[in-house]
């Protein structure tokens, strides 16, 4: 019986691990993540504050660039 409940738990292990693997909207490995949106000058000069300081980054959301306006007139 415990040979069952191990070999179970491994395989909802994997089977959870590969889902969450997946490219896709929801996915951890988001393919297109720099895309034109993503801020790099802030995320590469926040990321290097980090390092100087012996602290870490972890980026939930990456910033995005500022809608910029056109001037009329």
């Amino acid at each position: 019986m415990r040979t069952l409940a191990v070999g179970t738990a491994i395989v909802l292990c994997l089977a959870v691990s590969a889902c969450a693997g997946t490219g896709g909207k929801n996915s951890v490995t988001h393919e297109d993540r720099f895309d034109s949106d993503v801020d790099v000058g802030k995320v590469v000069t926040v990321n290097q504050w980090a390092v100087h300081r012996h602290a870490s980054v972890v980026w939930v959301n990456f910033p995005t660039k500022p809608l910029h306006k056109d001037n009329e007139g």
